[in-house]
């Protein structure tokens, strides 16, 4: 796994969201096709990892998207998240999801989901009132599988949260999204 984005920020310049936060040698896309081509080249699959739901401070660090955050008070500890809920969290994973695809040839993209703490904003707050906190969170990671299978990758998350802590989200996930545990 390469981790590309997580709450430090960005390890690679998306040039679809430069205004992300990034790291100041995050790679460049020339650096990345190379790094990929080289492990390729030594039989190493290099999967990339972009942090989608939890560990996203590299967004919502951003004054532009700072109304994306969304994190329970008194929730899991210091974990952070975007809001699941808001159509711009999904075009802006797919804006990442997209550009990261072409430049890994792995089949695979990780798109983390782990240590989450969501739920305070107003839009979930809102649709918390209509669905469970396990509908809204497969319903997300469904999208984020679609969005990656559109661009022939299979869709990786952490099986902390889907499997122990918040476990009524497993059945309702595709059944071809990979949960790494």
């Amino acid at each position: 796994l390469i981790s590309l984005a997580d709450d430090q920020g960005c390890a690679f310049r998306f040039k679809s969201h430069p205004e992300l936060i990034t790291h100041k040698n995050a790679l460049t896309h020339d650096q990345a096709r190379e790094l990929a081509d080289y492990a390729k080249q030594q039989g190493v699959e290099l999967i990339p990892e972009i942090e989608s739901f939890g560990h996203t401070r590299y967004i919502t660090g951003v004054p532009q998207y700072a109304r994306l955050a969304d994190r329970m008070p008194g929730g899991h500890g210091n974990f952070s998240a975007v809001t699941p809920v808001a159509p711009e969290t999904l075009k802006l994973m797919s804006d990442l999801y997209r550009e990261v695809a072409e430049l890994f040839p792995s089949r695979y993209l990780h798109g983390g989901c782990d240590e989450v703490n969501w739920g305070g904003s107003a839009l979930s707050r809102e649709a918390l009132k209509s669905k469970s906190r396990d509908e809204i969170w497969a319903e997300y990671l469904n999208s984020l599988d679609q969005v990656a299978r559109g661009l022939g990758k299979e869709f990786i998350v952490w099986g902390d949260y889907v499997l122990h802590k918040q476990p009524g989200v497993l059945p309702r996930l595709n059944k071809d999204i990979i949960v790494m545990d």
